[in-house]
């Protein structure tokens, strides 16, 4: 997806910006998320670990990211996965029979 102003990673710029939203048979938005090691796709289940993981050290360790002054950034990383990962389905829907994926 797009990066933030405040990306700290010079070399990076945005990719992706059109996932999902290419193909004519499938259209759905599924911009954002995270590649997996170094690759150009996106795993779903173990970008959730990641992310479990990530959240759960902020539980245990939120005062250690706040006198790091990284408390906000790692609320947007983990905001950044998790919205991904609700594009990956209908959640409205009685029953989920899809997820999509890569």
């Amino acid at each position: 997806g797009k990066l933030p102003k405040h990306n700290n990673v010079s070399w990076r710029g945005n990719s992706g910006m059109r996932d999902g939203l290419s193909d004519d048979s499938f259209h759905k938005n599924l911009v954002g998320g995270f590649y997996d090691a170094g690759d150009a796709i996106k795993f779903n289940f173990p970008q959730s670990f990641a992310l479990t993981m990530l959240s759960w050290s902020v539980i245990e360790y939120r005062a250690k990211y706040e006198a790091a002054g990284e408390l906000d950034h790692v609320k947007e990383l983990i905001k950044w996965g998790t919205d991904y990962l609700l594009k990956t389905f209908n959640s409205s829907a009685d029953t989920i029979d899809v997820i999509a994926a890569q």
